[in-house]
């Protein structure tokens, strides 16, 4: 426990200094909020509905920024030799995982409750929107890991990472227009988080049917990115 939460106050003072990670967390919920002031008035008026520019923002924070947090991470720990000190000092791959994760989950918490503030959703919107935003925090941490391990530096952790994030970020929501990419992208983490995003902030609910599909497939990408871990750590392992 006391190596997790050194990893966690490392990452604590660690993360004003990296802007560009830092940035992400701000970048998205002020997007979401420039474009629902400008273009999220009502339908009859001629808007999307204020929900529409969180919901996708919120799916492109989820689906990238804490991948890109503990993949920027990892690398930078690798390319400057830290986690070598931090082997020496006896800390675990999975303690470094865990305090590494644990931060970016929290830090997450904060732009997705802006986000929820930003749509005005209801608060019995946020006992489904929150947890499943964690959920897909969850995912893309897995995923962050993955990308983190096989990357030598950050140059080549930001070469992985981008192509990722497009997929994840921009796939879900060009889908809604063509169907044939709307088949494809159905089976991604962040197509389902969109779905859920969706019919949470329109007040609907969904099936029962349809929301086991979902977290179906999101539980099928958590073991994928998982398994993928594993074979990477094998394959590389954390040490720095």
């Amino acid at each position: 426990m006391r190596a997790i939460s050194a990893i966690f106050n490392k990452q604590v003072s660690d993360f004003p200094k990296n802007i560009s990670v830092a940035f992400l967390y701000v970048m998205y919920p002020v997007l979401a909020a420039v474009m629902t002031f400008f273009m999220g008035g009502e339908m009859e008026d001629g808007g999307v509905g204020a929900g529409f520019f969180t919901v996708v923002f919120a799916m492109m924070f989820v689906g990238s920024t804490p991948m890109i947090s503990v993949a920027n991470t990892i690398a930078e720990d690798n390319e400057y030799k830290s986690l070598r000190f931090l082997v020496m000092a006896g800390v675990k791959p999975h303690q470094y995982m865990l305090g590494l994760g644990t931060f970016v989950m929290i830090f997450s918490l904060f732009p997705i409750v802006v986000f929820g503030i930003i749509g005005g959703f209801a608060p019995e919107v946020y006992l489904t929107f929150i947890p499943i935003a964690l959920l897909g925090c969850t995912t893309s941490v897995i995923l962050g890991g993955v990308v983190g391990i096989f990357s030598k530096n950050v140059q080549q952790c930001a070469a992985i990472y981008t192509p990722l994030m497009l997929v994840l970020g921009f796939m879900p929501f060009l889908a809604t227009f063509n169907e044939t990419m709307m088949n494809i992208s159905q089976v991604l983490f962040t197509h389902q988080i969109f779905l859920i995003f969706s019919y949470v902030s329109e007040g609907l609910v969904l099936g029962n049917f349809t929301m086991t599909s979902a977290m179906a497939i999101i539980g099928a990408n958590v073991l994928v990115f998982a398994v993928l871990f594993v074979v990477a750590y094998k394959k590389k392992g954390l040490k720095g």
